[in-house]
């Protein structure tokens, strides 16, 4: 079971909604107009030491909460290589992400730009010029997405395998099933909503999981995870139709943890169940400690931020290597 006492990870611990909407859901603007990015370091701090980066960090949104975090979190740790930070708020409106990351290009105010678009068709243009004019570009997605071709020079690209995900996910639930359940899983799926292609990889692949390792499991119910509340309500509701039901999986920390609260509202003891949770916060990694959840699988956005930083650096250092494909690591917790 891996532990990590980051002191990044209370402000990136709700990461894992957030990153997956900038990568595989195009989000209604927030508001138009105008917003400027932060003024930059004076020439003598953009000097700095020998590497030492000025980075522009351009999310599509600082209203999203889980973006203050990944700024704050970024600003800590780029401190930390004598680097420096600049963000941007675009306030979910494309035009303005792409005219943010112009005025950092055309103005030489950053050596290093890392860009969570919205669109990243109408960013793509300012990225090629960045790329252009030297400067080193980490992007969220893949580089289809800017119109570019795999392995270009001075850009790599960071996504999320929803694929994997969801096929851990479901692997330990068939795991769990067969080891206390002989097999015999009743589920109460409370999956990602639909409406994206990163939800449909999430919940078709766990399905598959599950499917391919517990053949006698079935899903007795399936329904869109809510929040705390709303996901124990609906499974309070799951139960009177199912009372037998034994098996939950979650695909976020608050229908996790709403599960729990349901099963143990039922009188019935985690312990003889199944319940696989995802997301990661403390409390849903506390409960895998007690034994509440036999799993939780979260997308493990530190070791995220520390890999897209070197990443930046190793671009920095030579421009006309070809970037990579980067992925955000996986963790799983388990008693193990």
């Amino acid at each position: 079971m891996t532990r990590s006492h980051s002191p990044l990870r209370p402000v990136l611990r709700s990461l894992a909604v957030a990153v997956t909407l900038a990568v595989g859901v195009s989000l209604a603007a927030c508001s138009s107009g105008t917003a400027t990015p932060s003024t930059a370091p004076s020439d003598s701090a953009a000097a700095g030491a020998d590497g030492a980066l000025r980075i522009g960090f351009s999310p599509f949104s600082m209203q999203v909460p889980a973006f203050i975090g990944l700024a704050e979190g970024l600003t800590h740790a780029a401190e930390a290589s004598g680097d420096t930070v600049i963000t941007a708020d675009a306030k979910g409106d494309p035009s303005t992400q792409l005219q943010q990351i112009q005025q950092w290009v055309q103005l030489d105010q950053v050596d290093a730009i890392w860009v969570i678009p919205q669109s990243a068709e109408a960013v793509a243009s300012a990225i090629q010029q960045a790329v252009d004019k030297g400067i080193v570009v980490l992007a969220s997605g893949v580089p289809a997405d800017y119109g570019m071709d795999e392995g270009a020079a001075g850009i790599s690209f960071s996504n999320t395998d929803n694929v994997d995900y969801g096929t851990q996910i479901g692997d330990l639930t068939a795991q769990c099933i067969t080891e206390r359940l002989d097999g015999r899983g009743q589920i109460i799926f409370m999956q990602s909503p639909s409406g994206a292609q990163s939800t449909e990889e999430i919940n078709d692949s766990i399905k598959a999981a599950v499917e391919a390792g517990a053949p006698d499991a079935t899903f007795v119910n399936e329904q869109d995870a809510a929040d705390r509340l709303g996901s124990a309500q609906i499974v309070s509701s799951a139960l009177q139709a199912a009372p037998d039901a034994n098996t939950v999986i979650a695909t976020d920390d608050e229908s996790s943890l709403g599960a729990l609260d349901a099963f143990k509202a039922a009188g019935k003891n985690p312990a003889d169940l199944c319940l696989i949770g995802a997301g990661g916060n403390e409390e849903a990694v506390a409960a895998v400690d007690s034994g509440d959840f036999y799993a939780e699988v979260a997308f493990d956005f530190i070791a995220d931020l520390t890999q897209n930083l070197g990443e930046l650096h190793a671009l920095a250092a030579d421009p006309s290597a070809p970037g990579q494909q980067l992925t955000i690591p996986i963790q799983v917790f388990t008693q193990e």
